[in-house]
């Protein structure tokens, strides 16, 4: 896995990972004229050869009609044995996009920079994958898919997350990223486990339902405006991966909120301005050296003091010798975090010991605990 750890997502079959970038979609002042798949179209259009549905002969498998500037795509009905379906790049709507839920055996439809408005779609009983970002979508609404597994809505515009009348029961992955979410609140699909909120307008964690999401394990909360790491529950009890990175946290105090989870082992924290990671900022890789001469990221040790169980930290494997250090600054630490508790403001003229300290740190007075 790459920096940030577990941003892959189901793909077509031969399909690499996607770069998302700027919606492509049509725009809604463009004149769009209708424009139908045919059937010879769609013919030329099947692809990856494959067991169909019984399993016990062969047949083309996948349908890829892209960038088609397509408003009509019901013709696909025809072709009972697909299980796949691309129709990224087109102009299709919610209501065109409801022909093909007629499909008996449909395991994934990906239908990116399309106008699709919503993804309230008639139940499909396969359907596994959904993936209707780049489009135009404002909220979560209704969405019936029993079987669903993975549903993608990134690049819309999406302000809400009130999933409370949905039947996703089978929901494991969902991703928001790049979207109108001023906050993680609302109701979410209970059985989730890897939950993408990227590059949203976040400030806050409040929904008492999310923090009762007891499967989750993954969660992105990258690029967003979170300043408190309030909202976080001991029924969060498989959550072992966060990555907060590029936020606006500056008290190492606030990650004592996450103590409550019992298997977090990776937290991702690079880009916040916390107390001694201004030389890290100037340059990817910056910081202090540590035992060996190593470069060691400053935010290692006092995050480990706090939560001793982590394994990883940004891009640090945490080591045995980082834990032995974190174990001789942890009374320096705590006793500078519970000062900041009951003064409220930043003591920087404390006289401090620093005979247990590595000279790669700051005394604790410099340190905004």
């Amino acid at each position: 896995m790459g920096e940030d750890f577990g941003e892959a997502s189901p793909r077509l079959p031969g399909e690499g990972r996607p770069i998302f970038g700027t919606a492509t979609a049509p725009s809604t002042a463009e004149v769009i004229k209708e424009k139908k798949l045919t059937f010879e179209q769609a013919s030329r259009c099947l692809n990856t050869l494959g067991k169909d549905e019984s399993g016990s002969r062969y047949a083309y498998i996948m349908i890829t009609a892209t960038d088609l500037k397509l408003t009509d795509v019901s013709v696909i009905l025809n072709f009972k044995h697909v299980l796949f379906l691309d129709l990224s790049g087109n102009y299709l709507t919610t209501d065109a996009l409801q022909a093909l839920t007629g499909m008996p055996f449909l395991i994934f439809l990906k239908a990116e920079r399309n106008r699709v408005e919503s993804a309230s779609l008639k139940p499909m009983y396969y359907l596994q994958v959904l993936d209707l970002n780049q489009n135009q979508i404002k909220d979560v609404g209704n969405i019936d898919q029993p079987m669903l597994e993975s549903l993608e809505m990134n690049y819309n515009d999406i302000y809400t997350t009130q999933f409370d009348t949905a039947n996703l029961n089978n929901l494991k992955q969902l991703e928001l990223r790049s979207n109108l979410l001023f906050e993680v609140s609302g109701v979410y699909p209970p059985n989730i486990e890897k939950l993408y909120m990227a590059a949203n307008k976040i400030t806050t964690i409040n929904s008492p339902e999310f923090a009762k999401l007891a499967k989750l394990q993954i969660l992105h909360l990258r690029e967003n405006n979170l300043q408190n790491l309030d909202g976080f529950s001991e029924s969060l009890a498989s959550l072992k991966y966060i990555n907060l990175r590029n936020n606006k946290i500056t008290k190492f105090k606030e990650f004592r909120k996450l103590q409550c989870l019992p298997k977090l082992e990776t937290l991702v924290v690079t880009g916040n301005l916390l107390p001694g990671t201004e030389v890290q900022q100037a340059g990817e890789g910056a910081g202090f050296p540590g035992e060996g001469g190593k470069i060691r990221d400053p935010v290692v040790l006092p995050l480990l003091v706090l939560l001793p169980n982590l394994k990883r930290i940004n891009k640090t494997v945490v080591t045995v010798e980082d834990r032995i250090e974190a174990e001789d600054m942890e009374n320096d630490i705590l006793e500078a975090l519970l000062i900041d508790d009951e003064s409220g403001v930043q003591e920087t003229d404390r006289d401090t010991d620093t005979t247990n300290r590595t000279s790669e740190y700051k005394p604790e007075s410099e340190l905004e605990l």
